[in-house]
């Protein structure tokens, strides 16, 4: 898609088409933003990034987090995504625990 001028380079163009496109398989969207690979992992980020958890609780933030995709049945690609969210959770509602790393836990 990037080749034919359909999706743009960024990372951010990769992350809005991985969830603004319908049909697309929610478990091989999991799995690649789960990669280690940097250009996974910077659309992962921009994924994240891109998401507003402003005065969601936690529970409803992460069903909303979780909507777009399947979480990897690897557990190195879970933890990865699951420290970003916690990351992003705790950048949008900075009152709500003590750290990134507390929601990280939970």
């Amino acid at each position: 898609l990037q080749r034919e001028g359909m999706l743009g380079p960024k990372p951010e163009d990769v992350a809005v088409f991985l969830a603004k496109t319908k049909g697309l398989d929610k478990t091989t969207i999991g799995d690649y933003l789960g990669e280690r690979e940097d250009s996974a992992l910077r659309v992962m980020h921009a994924y994240v990034d891109a998401m507003d958890f402003t005065s969601l609780d936690f529970d409803d933030a992460i069903r909303t987090f979780l909507s777009g995709f399947r979480l990897p049945g690897e557990a190195q690609k879970i933890d990865r995504l699951m420290e970003k969210f916690a990351e992003r959770f705790v950048k949008c509602n900075p009152a709500s625990f003590k750290s990134a790393d507390v929601a990280y836990v939970l």
